[in-house]
């Protein structure tokens, strides 16, 4: 697993353990763990000495530069360790017969989403191009899903790809490329203010149930053609209502909300997702919103940030 050491590798190795694999976790941060090896993915030698000492069966891709603001900040950065990344870990796939789980993103739907009907897999190949995208990020993730179906039908890469919505829980430190929840919640903790852009919609996934959804992903069989599932929830909130539950569930004041317009740059303001197709293979959302807001709350307070 590449980005194991992210917030959802943190939840997804011991889910995936418990679920009897055996995973070795792999990411650029210096650290001691048991089944750990540090290495970038931008270098093809450090991942080349990881899949020829322990030959895997699977291969979760999650590292990554991540965000819509991380990517407009260090557009270079990101487009070179998304898309470099990708390609070392493919090829390594095919030489060691590994088959890839790929991480892309929501945001690559972009203005299909404008529609305001729920988009679903198969539109992205039917109807979008990198003219369609909003940010360097979905740019640098749609064009690793286009490498990834080209592998899949040109070089017999045993492939599928997971686009996350608005995954969210304990292990996100606030700031500003860290998801809203998380920030508001930060916010009304210390009673300060937080902005909240009016007639934005989403529907937020708590990780537990995300982690699910990728375990139910990760076990199919592989396809011979390219193939991408919608992994979230279908519990929608606008901001409005997020940012008044996490009020609610921190005890603190409404005055704190600042209701703006949302920025024009970047940003898709509502996103309606189809989850059928993951959950035809028993995917089932479970944590409500209320609930995983307040898992964070208490996360948070434990860290005492």
């Amino acid at each position: 697993m590449t980005g194991a050491l992210g917030v959802i590798g943190k939840h997804l190795v011991p889910s995936l353990r418990e679920h009897g694999y055996d995973v070795i976790g792999t990411d650029v941060v210096m650290a001691d763990y048991t089944d750990y090896v540090r290495s970038d993915v931008t270098s093809f030698e450090d991942l080349y000495r990881i899949f020829k000492e322990n030959r895997p069966d699977i291969v979760i891709h999650m590292a990554g530069e991540v965000g819509r603001m991380m990517g407009e900040t260090y557009p270079q950065k990101m487009v070179y360790v998304n898309d470099i990344g990708v390609l070392n870990v493919m090829k390594l796939c095919i030489d060691y017969d590994s088959s890839l789980v790929y991480f892309s993103t929501s945001e690559v739907y972009g203005h299909l989403f404008d529609k305001g009907k729920p988009v679903k897999e198969e539109d992205l190949e039917a109807h979008q191009t990198a003219f369609g995208t909003t940010n360097v990020y979905a740019m640098s993730k749609l064009f690793g899903e286009a490498l990834v179906k080209h592998y899949v039908e040109d070089y017999k890469l045993k492939a599928v790809t997971i686009r996350p919505f608005m995954v969210y829980g304990p292990g996100e430190t606030p700031s500003k490329f860290r998801s809203a929840i998380c920030n508001f919640v930060h916010a009304a903790l210390n009673k300060k203010k937080f902005v909240v852009h009016q007639g934005t919609m989403r529907s937020w996934c708590y990780i537990t149930d995300f982690i699910e959804g990728v375990r139910l992903v990760m076990e199919q069989p592989a396809s011979k053609k390219y193939e991408a599932y919608n992994v979230g929830s279908n519990e929608y909130k606008t901001a409005e209502e997020v940012a008044h539950t996490v009020i609610d569930v921190c005890g603190a004041n409404r005055n704190l909300v600042k209701i703006v317009d949302p920025p024009k740059q970047f940003i898709t303001p509502v996103k309606i997702a189809s989850i059928e197709k993951v959950q035809k293979l028993g995917y089932s959302p479970k944590v409500s919103l209320r609930e995983g807001v307040k898992k964070v709350m208490q996360w948070q307070k434990d860290m005492d940030f």
